[in-house]
């Protein structure tokens, strides 16, 4: 999958330093019967079927345009959908712990990066010369959202058609139940897309009846604006998920605690903060475990071709690889790395991972089908389960 492609994933062999004992030791483990404990104990979706994707490739404006549809095998349709929206640097097969939650429990879920230049940001001249902040204005600015939601108005008008003439499998898909959510720059577009005012005037392809957005930029990273108020006209069940050590990489978020500045602002009712406690910001991802600390193929030395500002890189002669600067740069930029896991070891982060999980699935459920039993466990039960792990503010 060019998932496993992206420039930051090389850095979990970087962080190793070309040693041999790291790729044999690899990553410590969780601890599976205290998580699969944990998870007994916290929300338990009515439904519960295997997760099935299936890949795609769309052409737009003599663009292609890469889809990935993750729907539960055996559930009768039509099935509510999620429309899942990556983070910057990242394509279609993000958000894969979340996806197959949310399909395992009866829903449809779409997934598409919309801009080509979003999921290649990292492989950018900005990225390569450190320029991460104009590379984070840049994507997050209003013009940058006006093509994203016209190609993600494409998509969804052409699905529909395809579903309205009973072509399989998008004729399992039921559009007056949908939910938007999204991940860092796709926290932010999901966010536009239930209402928030960013100067794009962008209108929705489709009214969604509630929002997720994981790891919202709370303000700061959109061009030339110090702070917005346009969460007030976010009028939608909303769920928000982020950490006390959710930092923004790109340098444009003061605090981790400026990421809740949207749900501050969010006039209510139904709109709830799910917050984590040490989880760092890629871990928000989705991505699994073993993709963030599995060395990639490349962690070989590479050919002595110069890289950005003349360096070589790799080949040089011993058994570590050479790593330069920007490229060290990109790696810290993304999370990866020595501290990819932060503070936490990893089963505390597996318990994390299974909160928002749970969480999300219980909001899905209580919003999308209207399920008294998952807003009773939301209101009553959520905030005990997650104990230590985080808590779950609310606008009931």
């Amino acid at each position: 999958m060019r998932m496993i492609e992206r420039w930051g994933l090389r850095a979990a062999a970087w962080a190793c330093l070309g040693l041999a004992a790291c790729a044999a030791s690899g990553p410590p483990k969780a601890d599976d019967s205290q998580v699969r404990a944990y998870a007994a104990r916290g929300y338990q979706a009515a439904l519960h079927d295997r997760a099935v994707t299936s890949a795609d490739e769309w052409t737009f404006e003599q663009q292609p345009q890469p889809l990935l549809l993750t729907l539960p095998e055996g559930a009768a349709a039509p099935l509510p959908l999620v429309v899942y929206l990556p983070g910057l640097g990242e394509d279609a097969g993000a958000g894969k712990l979340w996806r197959e939650a949310w399909a395992e429990a009866g829903y449809a879920v779409l997934s598409l990066q919309p801009l080509a230049d979003d999921e290649a940001a990292f492989r950018s001249e900005q990225a390569r010369s450190g320029e991460f902040k104009a590379l984070g204005r840049e994507r997050w600015a209003a013009a940058a959202m006006v093509r994203r939601v016209a190609r993600l108005t494409a998509v969804v008008a052409q699905a529909r058609e395809r579903g309205a003439r009973g072509e399989p499998p998008w004729n399992r898909l039921d559009w007056s139940r949908v939910a938007i959510a999204g991940y860092d720059l796709g926290a932010h577009a999901a966010l536009v897309l239930a209402g928030e005012r960013d100067g794009s005037n962008a209108v929705a392809p489709v009214s969604p009846r509630a929002v997720i957005a994981i790891s919202p930029d709370g303000g700061g990273a959109a061009a030339g604006v110090a702070a917005r108020r346009g969460w007030a006209d976010i009028h939608v069940p909303a769920l928000l998920v982020s950490s006390d050590e959710d930092g923004d990489p790109l340098g444009l978020i003061a605090s981790p605690a400026q990421r809740l500045a949207s749900f501050d602002a969010m006039p209510g009712p139904d709109q709830d903060l799910l917050l984590l406690h040490q989880l760092p910001h890629l871990r928000l991802s989705g991505l699994p475990s073993d993709e963030i600390a599995a060395p990639p193929a490349e962690a070989a030395p590479r050919s002595e071709s110069p890289g950005p500002g003349g360096r070589r890189r790799g080949g040089n002669g011993g058994g570590a690889t050479a790593v330069p600067d920007s490229d060290r740069a990109l790696a810290d930029v993304r999370g990866f790395g020595a501290g990819a896991g932060g503070g936490l070891s990893a089963t505390a982060t597996e318990l994390r991972l299974v909160a928002v999980r749970a969480v999300t699935t219980a909001f899905l459920d209580a919003h999308l089908r209207g399920d008294a039993r998952a807003r009773a466990w939301l209101a009553e039960r959520a905030g005990a389960w997650l104990g230590r792990d985080g808590e779950l503010r609310r606008r009931p």
